[in-house]
């Protein structure tokens, strides 16, 4: 998998830095033959470029390259790649596919993965932009089968003065988890225009249908299977990213594959810290937003189910402002007759929403430090590095800021907000705040009381204890105003100390 999405990222950014004539000529596909030479290395057989008319076919055959991974380590296998190269005199160019897509990864004793795809792409590629001005794709009947083996068992102790025992051959290894994925259609489309601030700003949709996967985990040596099928009728998403560093990125991808050990890799390793200095920030700002709906989960013990699942991520590159965010958003649990109590399914949480921030920490500065200190050459490359100095560049400001913004938990009846924001730092205890709101509580408690004791009886007093120390809201609601004051003094509730000042480090 890794391999195909590799591939793939090369065509979406490779440069084609000149423009050369329409119809295609030999000369063209020695230019062109030549840049992708750059990324892929100059082994024979690895890339092709023959002139067909007005279009140039560029043929990538990944096998002389993988030949040269040691059996004992690994033994990958993927399918040759055929695009369409076509020349628009005006610097951009006509790129488009129509192939399988398969491979396979074989690490001995470990992990075994086969793969394969339909896939039809269209796009334009601009020069300038080192970026697809535009780019749809799909991806039909997309299957991945994998085995995970357990690690091998260590060999039993000998008694002490016992006679060692004789060597016996390596046990076959053992397999952990199957696994088979299948996706019916995935469809993506991408556009690309300069960033404000340098880079490139891609904007991209994608949808998936039919999918489907089953996975047998094996409980121990001897042990029975336990098998798990997931389904859902499809997702879909969007995903930004703005300011990304094609040409750094790129122009330090040259330099791995023209450096393949690690003996080059250390005796240029100056040269190395340029080129990855070259490549930040990487990106400014990245986000990706997906749904799920309907998934279904199959389980030894019924089919639990959500009838939506929304998540959201998004992240800094590596600057100065760092920031990663994160939103959740789950409706329509179900769960199987009988894995719960009675009691419990009429107050089982129906939504919930989560919205988490962590700012105000550094990535540029620490990289850097990274960057510059880091020795190849060494036998701790990075003895050079002063943690107390490197954690004052992740928090310049002593503290990282941590904010959860309103969220929510509802059920039939009741319904719990929530929101936060917390300073927190590797020197100073945690500070700041958070509020909770609830109402529909009485139905909540009615249930814990009706429920057996033993079962329900410990949550039933908390509930209590909560409650009589709540606050009444604008409207009724049980509040609870809770205050981390900076320095460790002690943490209130609506005021009220509950318990003795946080202890200086």
């Amino acid at each position: 998998m890794f391999l195909k999405q590799g591939l793939v990222a090369l065509l979406a950014f490779c440069p084609v830095s000149a423009a050369w004539a329409v119809p295609a000529t030999e000369e063209g596909a020695a230019r062109l033959r030549g840049v992708f030479q750059t990324y892929f290395g100059g082994t024979e057989g690895v890339v092709s470029v023959t002139p067909q008319g007005e279009s140039y076919e560029l043929k990538i055959d990944p096998a002389p390259l993988l030949a040269q991974v040691p059996a004992e380590q690994a033994q990958i296998s993927v399918s040759a790649l055929t695009y369409r190269l076509t020349d628009n005199g005006d610097g951009s160019w006509g790129v488009s596919e129509d192939q399988v897509l398969s491979w396979s990864v074989v690490v001995p004793k470990m992990f075994e993965q086969k793969g394969s795809t339909r896939i039809e792409s269209t796009g334009t590629w601009d020069e300038s932009l080192m970026s697809f001005r535009e780019q749809q794709a799909v991806m039909t009947d997309y299957v991945i089968d994998s085995v995970q083996y357990a690690p091998p068992l260590p060999p039993p102790a000998s008694e002490p003065g016992a006679e060692p025992a004789p060597e016996q051959a390596p046990e076959e290894p053992q397999v952990a988890s199957r696994d088979h994925q299948r996706t019916a259609r995935m469809e993506m489309s991408l556009s690309g225009t300069a960033g404000k601030a340098g880079g490139v700003d891609q904007a991209m949709s994608f949808t998936a249908e039919e999918l489907e996967q089953t996975q047998e985990i094996v409980m121990g040596p001897g042990g029975q299977p336990m098998q798990i099928s997931i389904t859902a009728p499809g997702y879909d998403g969007s995903g930004r990213i703005t300011g990304a560093r094609t040409e750094g990125v790129l122009s330090l991808l040259a330099w791995f594959v023209a450096h393949p050990s690690q003996e080059l890799i250390k005796g240029s390793q100056e040269t190395l810290r340029d080129r990855v200095s070259a490549a930040m920030p990487l990106w400014d700002d990245l986000s990706m937003d997906a749904a799920v709906r309907d998934l279904k989960v199959g389980t030894p013990l019924g089919e639990f189910g959500l009838a939506s699942a929304r998540v959201m991520v998004g992240m800094s590159g590596v600057t100065a402002d760092g920031r990663l965010q994160e939103q959740v958003a789950l409706s329509g649990l179900s769960v199987p007759e009988g894995v719960l109590p009675s009691w419990v399914t009429p107050i089982l949480p129906q939504e919930v929403t989560l919205d988490f921030t962590a700012s105000e920490f550094d990535l540029a500065a620490p990289a850097k430090m990274l960057i510059e200190a880091v020795d190849l050459t060494a036998e701790d490359p990075f003895a050079k590095l002063d943690p107390t100095q490197l954690q004052a560049a992740l928090l310049p400001q002593g503290k990282a800021a941590l904010t959860l913004a309103p969220s929510q938990i509802k059920g039939d009846g009741y319904r719990i907000d929530y929101r936060a924001a917390i300073a927190v730092g590797a020197d100073a205890p945690p500070n700041g705040s958070a509020l909770i709101s609830a109402t529909g509580l009485d139905k909540v408690e009615a249930a814990l009381a009706a429920a057996p004791q033993e079962q329900a009886g410990q949550p039933l007093m908390m509930l209590r204890m909560a409650r009589a120390m709540a606050k009444p809201g604008a409207s009724g609601e049980n509040v609870w105003d809770i205050q981390m004051p900076e320095g460790g003094g002690p943490v209130t509730v609506n005021g009220q100390p509950m318990g003795p000042a946080t202890s200086q480090p």
